[in-house]
């Protein structure tokens, strides 16, 4: 461990430019693939299916846009001032300031860009309040923090987050979280007055490039892989991690490795001290002609917790371009590995067709037979954008379709499981589900977004956490499988799930929105004594900061 920190000091300490992640995200990301499909290539900026972008990339892009509607040429304006420390003609972005320090641009409550420093801070806020007519208690959101990211010479770029929240879930996430310190997100959520949590999100990290082609990061934060709505490999529902990346871009080729420390399934337990495990992963991306970009991703995970390994890192897995199942089989381990492919396929300037396919305990034989052994353990993602349908301006549809065999993700050691203080580092779902999703965005006008959402899913669900394990519940571990040679898609009790998500975003100033919002859900399975329906109508306003999702 030595020598990897004075390796990262030695690469920051050479003659760098660094830049920060793109880490707002509140549209950015479907307004990045909108515009990379209209434009018949694939950007040659950035990669979509590594998030978060560079913001300097983010930049580049935009300044290439070609506006062919009011509500484009208001969103490549919205990206280049989102990214102004990186404008070519940053002067062109400034506008009067407040009190003469105040909002020199209009995404910045104190902008500084001089040629050895660069910087952005921001207020956080969030506030938001609801109704639930199946619920005697309103939900809310009282959300208060700050952002700073920026550059110091050419050498270290940096970003640090804090945010301070008091959230009222609805009464089906207050369920699943009741016996738990921690929520979707968070680690140690203390309870609040009336049901409510009190839990902190933070982030933080710093960056350097010690030739153009390579991006070295060190931090706590979320990272994501894929081009859909949800990620089968790796996802960004889970609470932050500590994380050590490798990303290189060279030609038509992006290689990242990310090295991370994960907390395992015991989660937070009041004082008691959390055991440690550790990740492994190397993607690796190739745009194929102008249209068609093919991922490979390794993923190893492991701990050392038993009294003959001392809990000592396991140095093989640092190799950046290792076989990961060849390092484990060559180590007599039982360590967790994952394998598979990701893809996306831009056509006609107006769509995308996307997915992923994930293996855990891949044998060749199970897999082609479609066996029903415990161990044939797989999934897979599909789906398609279409931009501008049916010739409409700024209305965009989106479908996605996932679907992940019993128990992927567990593992014989549960703390080995592809979790995180007891959250999915996956899909929210876990395993043995198939889900579908449906999204429509739409931009009348050049502020105002609309979305439609419909997510339908079936789910073969455990009685509770000590019955059988039918393999959808991804903290447990697989010891206490019954027949591993009768295991079938959906097998336990069916637990289906379906939301209608409607809802109208203004924004009145760079990143500050005005949210309205109703939502319909309805669960089914035979723990309940009747179907539960929730419609919540919410109304809010943010800055600086993503509209909450409750989820599933």
């Amino acid at each position: 461990m030595k020598k990897i920190i004075l390796s990262l000091v030695a690469l920051i300490s050479l003659k760098v430019s660094a830049q920060t992640p793109l880490t707002s995200g509140y549209f950015n990301y479907h307004l990045t693939d909108r515009y990379e499909i209209l434009s018949s290539t694939m950007s040659t900026d950035f990669f979509t299916g590594i998030k978060p972008y560079r913001r300097d990339a983010v930049s580049s892009f935009a300044q290439k846009l070609v506006s062919t509607s009011k509500a484009d040429q208001f969103n490549k304006t919205y990206l280049q001032l989102d990214n102004s420390l990186w404008h070519k003609d940053s002067e062109e972005l400034k506008r009067k300031p407040i009190l003469k320090h105040f909002f020199k641009t209009e995404n910045a409550l104190v902008y500084v860009n001089q040629e050895r420093f660069k910087l952005i801070m921001n207020p956080v806020l969030g506030f938001m309040g609801g109704t639930d007519n199946q619920d005697s208690l309103s939900v809310y959101r009282n959300s208060r923090g700050f952002e700073l990211r920026g550059n110091i010479g050419k050498k270290v770029g940096f970003y640090s987050y804090v945010l301070e929240n008091q959230v009222r879930f609805p009464n089906y996430l207050r369920d699943k979280f009741k016996n738990d310190f921690s929520v979707t997100g968070a680690t140690l959520a203390k309870f609040y007055k009336n049901d409510a949590r009190d839990f902190f999100n933070v982030a933080g990290y710093v960056t350097a490039s010690p030739i153009e082609e390579i991006t070295v990061q060190f931090g706590h934060d979320k990272n994501f892989i894929g081009n859909g709505y949800r990620s089968l490999i790796l996802s960004d529902i889970a609470t932050p991690n500590t994380f050590f990346k490798i990303n290189t871009k060279v030609w038509k080729i992006n290689y990242m490795n990310l090295y991370s420390v994960h907390t395992d399934y015991q989660g937070y337990d009041e004082k008691s001290p959390t055991a440690r495990k550790f990740s492994a992963l190397h993607h690796l991306s190739i745009n194929l002609g102008k249209n068609l970009t093919i991922g490979l991703f390794e993923n190893v995970i492991f701990d050392r917790q038993d009294s003959l390994e001392t809990n000592r890192y396991e140095i093989d897995y640092l190799n950046p371009i290792i076989f990961y199942r060849a390092a484990e089989h060559g180590l007599n381990s039982t360590d967790n590995v994952m394998l598979g492919t990701d893809w996306k396929w831009n056509f006609l300037s107006r769509f995308s067709f996307y997915g992923q396919v994930i293996f855990d305990e891949f044998i060749k034989k199970e897999f082609f037979s479609q066996s029903s052994s415990w161990v044939n353990k797989w999934g897979y993602q599909a789906g398609l954008k279409y931009i501008n349908v049916a010739n409409i301006s700024n209305l965009d549809l989106q479908i996605e379709i996932n679907q992940v065999r019993p128990h992927v993700y567990q593992h014989e050691k549960r703390s080995q499981n592809w979790i995180h203080y007891n959250q999915s580092l996956a899909h929210p779902l876990g395993a043995n589900f198939r889900e579908v999703v449906s999204i429509v965005r739409y931009q009348p006008l050049k502020r105002l977004n609309l979305s439609a959402s419909y997510i339908f899913s079936s789910q073969g669900i455990d009685t509770n956490r000590l019955s059988t394990n039918f393999g959808g519940d991804i903290t447990r571990g697989t010891e206490d499988i019954l027949n591993r040679n009768d295991v079938h898609l959906f097998q336990g009790l069916n637990n289906q799930i379906s939301t209608i998500n409607i809802s109208a975003t203004y924004m009145l100033w760079h990143n500050l929105f005005f949210d309205a919002s109703v939502m319909l859900r309805n669960q089914s399975n035979p723990l309940l004594s009747s179907n539960r329906k929730n419609n919540i109508f919410r109304i809010g306003m943010r800055l600086n900061l993503a509209a909450l999702d409750y989820g599933i």
